[in-house]
């Protein structure tokens, strides 16, 4: 296995700065990523609950008129 100072000797004064560099782009890559996750499960979190209060207001909707028709048929 070579290091890092015998791979790239113009670069070994800096290495240190790479090295960090390095683990601050991972770090950001990782907040994307969560960011980008949450993201979506709030989405679809959001998504499901207006796609069930729809559901809810339909079967409302249809429970009125089927009372109205009952109703109706009744009277």
């Amino acid at each position: 296995m070579s290091s890092f100072k015998t791979q790239y000797p113009d670069f070994a004064t800096i290495e240190g700065h790479i090295r960090r560099a390095r683990l601050e782009r991972s770090v950001a890559i990782a907040t994307l990523l969560s960011n980008l996750i949450l993201g979506i499960g709030r989405g679809l979190n959001k998504l499901l609950h207006a796609w069930s209060r729809g559901l809810g207001y339909q079967n409302n909707l249809r429970a009125i008129e089927a009372d109205t028709f009952v109703k109706r048929w009744v009277g």
